[in-house]
């Protein structure tokens, strides 16, 4: 139940991705998409989600980064990828995941996790490095922008009922 000082609203995110591996620097990946802003008073929690597009090659997936009071983040997704990773800087997280492949184990060193998210937006960085079988893969570093679009959404999120 949403309670007076929640949040809920179309945003606008503007994602910029930068990553670069054996010392090769690749081109900036930028994108910008609507999805929702929100806020949970109760746990204090800020939360970004957005749709996954055919640009990305993640069609079918819903994207959510939940950023916590302590700086923490929280990437999450749901449907034709499902996936969560725990971001907190200066952590190594090892991680063992199924896949379509087999059993996958891989790493994750946080060096920056942080944002800063009020009802008119704010932003959500990360910097981190992966790695496949203890030898390091890529490094990434996310931007990710949001502004809002419009008036606070209604507790359905403004999504039309289905009558029956």
């Amino acid at each position: 139940m949403l309670s007076a000082a929640d949040i809920n609203r179309e945003a606008i995110i503007n994602l910029t991705s930068s990553q670069w591996a054996d010392g090769e620097q690749f081109q900036p990946v930028r994108l910008m998409t609507h999805g929702q802003l929100s806020y949970q008073e109760k746990d204090r929690v800020w939360n970004v989600s957005y749709d996954e597009s055919d640009a990305t090659g993640m069609r079918g997936t819903r994207t959510r980064l939940s950023l916590f009071p302590d700086g923490h983040v929280v990437l999450r997704r749901t449907g034709e990828i499902e996936m969560e990773i725990e971001f907190v800087k200066g952590d190594q997280r090892i991680e063992q995941k199924r896949t379509p492949y087999g059993l996958m184990k891989f790493s994750v060193l946080t060096h920056e996790a942080r944002g800063e998210m009020t009802a008119d937006g704010g932003d959500i960085e990360l910097g981190y490095s992966l790695g496949f079988d203890n030898r390091h893969a890529m490094s990434t570093k996310l931007h990710l922008q949001v502004l809002p679009e419009s008036e606070p959404l209604p507790p359905d999120n403004g999504r039309p009922k289905n009558n029956v």
